[in-house]
């Protein structure tokens, strides 16, 4: 009887298929470090830029101006239009004129108080805002500016104040607390003896004051 030997054969695995599996791995390590090192690199600039921006050495590239809204109790006394040194004809002033305090009747009261200066009383009402501590508040726009001034001259601490939303020559003319009557025409004279409007120490040019 023959024994029969059984053998097995044992093949190596090819040195193709290993080199082929190195190569796939090798080139996915890089890949990866490729990634890696420029994610890297791109954060470390980033970091770098926003170090710089914030320490002021580079400007916010998306840094606005936004414009403020106007401070209404903000006070901007305009000066007198180059070359504009004559008092206005009282008779063409016209006034509105506001009550900004608790006594009343007191607008009434300035009212007839101007009107025996021939100046023109459109209107009499209390004021909307807030009340003034000045003895009046004359609130006008670039076209009545060397009214306000002469008008100032009558009202001793006056404040003139420039109001961009009036267009006309009418004057807006708030009285306050410290209100205690106007000059006379002969005290107004003697006050300013060269019978000439002068501007408020800085005041703000007219031009300027309409840009605001």
């Amino acid at each position: 009887m023959q024994n029969c030997s059984l053998s097995a054969t044992v093949y190596p695995v090819s040195n193709g298929n290993v080199t082929a599996r190195e190569e796939y791995r090798r080139r996915i390590q890089q890949r990866q470090t490729v990634v890696f090192g420029t994610v890297s690199a791109i954060m470390a600039v980033l970091l770098l830029l926003a170090m710089l921006v914030w320490s002021g050495v580079i400007p916010f590239p998306f840094k606005r101006d936004f414009s403020e809204a106007p401070d209404p109790n903000e006070i901007i006394t305009p000066c007198l239009p180059e070359g504009a040194t004559d008092p206005v004809d009282l008779a063409k002033i016209n006034v509105n004129i506001y009550n900004s305090t608790t006594r009343t009747g007191l607008a009434g009261e300035v009212a007839g108080s101007l009107e025996k200066l021939d100046i023109v009383v459109s209107n009499t009402d209390n004021w909307g805002g807030e009340s003034l501590q000045e003895p009046a508040r004359i609130r006008t726009g670039s076209a009545g500016v060397e009214a306000a001034y002469t008008l100032a001259q009558f009202i001793p601490d006056a404040v003139i104040q420039f109001s961009p939303d009036q267009t006309t020559e009418t004057l807006d003319v708030v009285i306050g607390a410290d209100w205690d009557g106007r000059l006379t025409t002969k005290q107004v004279a003697k006050e300013y003896p060269e019978g000439k409007l002068e501007n408020v120490p800085e005041c703000t040019p007219l031009e300027e004051a309409a840009d605001n």
